[in-house]
């Protein structure tokens, strides 16, 4: 029953009809995650270096072009220093839509995201004025971009625009300012992956880098925002690096893993009888009154030994030292010591001496 069950699971899924449909879901790896990676490649032909920002950086007198999206340019402390950069000669470009890095170039719509006002004060500052859909302006497209003298076929739809007095807003501004220069883009797109192989979008893109007054590093950055641990990592390395060390010593000074191996049984601390007899016969041995203190056991010792060994039969003639070796399972040696020798020789022999003549009377009595 089972074989006839999938026998006809197959022959109907064989019998089904589809149809192929592809779809553009974007691109795979590098290009995936970094829009500008095609003009980031463009750019290796001009004299320094390509830089491929996540995050906001602050550009240096070494960099000449900068594009940044307008979405990042929410913080005034950013907005002063690229001021005062462009000020001493580098060339900002400023990409108001479509330009951070969650966008989709894949999506049939892609919606504008309204402008900062800390951007907005640092355009006014350069004499230009940002005009968004809460302005009520609406949604315009540019075909054609006029720039040094030549004209440029693009392809830009933006709800943002930007102009220099009170004339209507477009979709390009460019304006020098001391030693450098300003550039706003009203749709960002043009320089991403996707669109920058379209009509004369790398022609553009070509123009402005070479409007820079001077030679020096290309930088694009990405959007992704400043985080916190892109700040702790970049200035507070040290800090870290030193409460890490701490934090080690500190483990290895209180946690017992990183020490010697405790002892699964802790001796105790109470000092059993030997020790304190041990102690007892050094005192006595040193104030040279052994022999005065093991005489009464001694001389017990002896006469119930005696007694003792005349009563046994077949040991009336024994030797009363062999007697006592035998029923206390002691050498003989030892027993003829702890009872014939007068003055122990050191400390351990009173000790050992005096343990004997004990075993002898428990014995015996």
């Amino acid at each position: 029953m089972r074989w006839i069950v999938m026998l006809f699971a197959i022959l109907t899924l064989t019998g089904c009809e589809y149809r192929e449909v592809k779809r553009e879901t974007g691109f795979k790896g590098r290009a995936r995650v970094n829009p500008w990676l095609a003009a980031e490649r463009f750019c290796e032909a001009y004299p320094g270096q390509v830089r491929s920002l996540a995050g906001w950086t602050e550009p240096t007198m070494a960099d000449a072009v900068w594009f940044v999206p307008g979405s990042l340019l929410g913080n005034g402390s950013f907005t002063r220093r690229l001021s005062a950069w462009v000020t001493d000669g580098g060339h900002l470009v400023v990409m108001l839509d479509h330009a951070e890095t969650a966008h989709d170039d894949w999506k049939p719509f892609a919606a504008s995201f309204p402008p900062d006002p800390a951007l907005k004060e640092m355009l006014e500052d350069f004499g230009l004025r940002l005009v968004s859909a809460e302005d009520g302006e609406k949604a315009h497209r540019a075909e054609t971009l006029e720039f040094g003298g030549k004209n440029f076929l693009v392809e830009m739809k933006s709800d943002n625009g930007v102009t220099n007095g009170d004339g209507a807003p477009v979709s390009f501004v460019s304006m020098e300012r001391d030693a450098g220069r300003l550039s706003v883009v009203a749709d960002g797109r043009i320089f991403r992956n996707r669109w920058i192989g379209k009509k004369q979008h790398a022609e553009f893109l070509d123009a402005l880098i070479r409007a820079s007054g001077r030679e020096g590093n290309i930088g694009f950055t990405r959007g992704d925002g400043l985080s916190l641990w892109s700040l702790a990592s970049e200035h507070l390395w040290p800090v870290l690096l030193g409460l890490g060390l701490f934090v080690i010593l500190w483990l290895w000074k209180n946690l017992s893993r990183f020490g010697p191996m405790e002892a699964a049984q802790v001796p105790s601390m109470l000092r059993g009888y030997e020790h304190h007899l041990g102690a007892l016969g050094d005192f006595q041995w040193r104030l040279d009154k052994a022999a005065g203190m093991l005489a009464p056991l001694r001389q017990q010792i002896l006469e119930r030994g005696q007694r003792a060994c005349q009563q046994r039969i077949n040991h009336g003639d024994a030797d009363l030292f062999t007697y006592l070796a035998e029923i206390s399972d002691l050498p003989r040696e030892r027993v003829q010591q702890a009872l014939a020798e007068t003055s122990p020789r050191d400390a351990a022999i009173l000790t050992r001496t005096a343990a004997d003549l004990q075993r002898l009377q428990q014995i015996l009595y």
